[in-house]
């Protein structure tokens, strides 16, 4: 089984602390970068054979930070072309990508919080915000690949706390790819039982 993970940046996770048999690859920052790189890496990769990750810093509520959350549902909160179509959906997306389903606004691949991904710093997250996993979740359903994503709280709003806690999160989820059941593999980490919130301490 390939694994491909996504990460935004190398200050997120450098690329030697990535447990061997995972594929690495850096995004940059935003959608329009993280759609960019997604679609170069996972077309012509067989979806039956591929998982995709993305881990990486986000931001969220006060009660959010320090914490590793599963997201599994997608939504680009800046996109508001009305009045052709409702805030957070594309307009016409059903004549170019007629098998996409948007779900409303969001993209979903089972049970887990939803990021809400937008190409800004969000100043009052009161939820978890980040700036590339809807791109790569959108890609993914496009082309028929299954998605998780892993975002370390490293904020509520303040980028002087982004610059100091961003790195924070590297130990949890790299527990996370460790304490899986299967030996270390993250085939259960993504496809198994549903985590919310990841079982791990606060990083100081």
């Amino acid at each position: 089984m390939k694994v491909i993970l996504f990460v935004a940046l190398p200050s997120e996770l450098p690329e030697d602390l990535v447990p061997n048999g995972i594929e690495l690859h850096y995004t940059g920052v935003g959608k329009v970068n993280a759609a960019i790189k997604a679609t170069e890496i996972l077309k012509g990769l067989d979806p039956t054979n591929t998982i995709v990750i993305n881990y990486g810093s986000a931001g969220g509520p006060d009660a959010f930070v320090g914490n590793l959350f599963k997201c599994k549902s997608f939504v680009q909160r800046d996109m508001d072309a009305r009045p052709f179509a409702k805030e957070t959906v594309t307009p016409f997306d059903n004549l170019i990508y007629p098998k996409l389903d948007d779900g409303g606004g969001y993209i979903e691949f089972g049970i887990g919080l939803t990021c809400h991904t937008q190409d800004k710093f969000e100043k009052k997250p009161n939820a978890v915000y980040d700036m590339e996993a809807y791109s790569i979740a959108k890609v993914c359903q496009i082309y028929g690949f299954d998605f998780t994503s892993y975002k370390y709280i490293s904020d509520s709003g303040n980028p002087d706390d982004w610059e100091t806690n961003h790195k924070k999160g590297i130990e949890m989820f790299l527990n996370q790819l460790k304490n899986s059941p299967d030996g270390g593999t993250v085939d259960t980490l993504v496809l198994g039982t549903n985590i919310e919130r990841c079982e791990s301490s606060n990083l100081s």
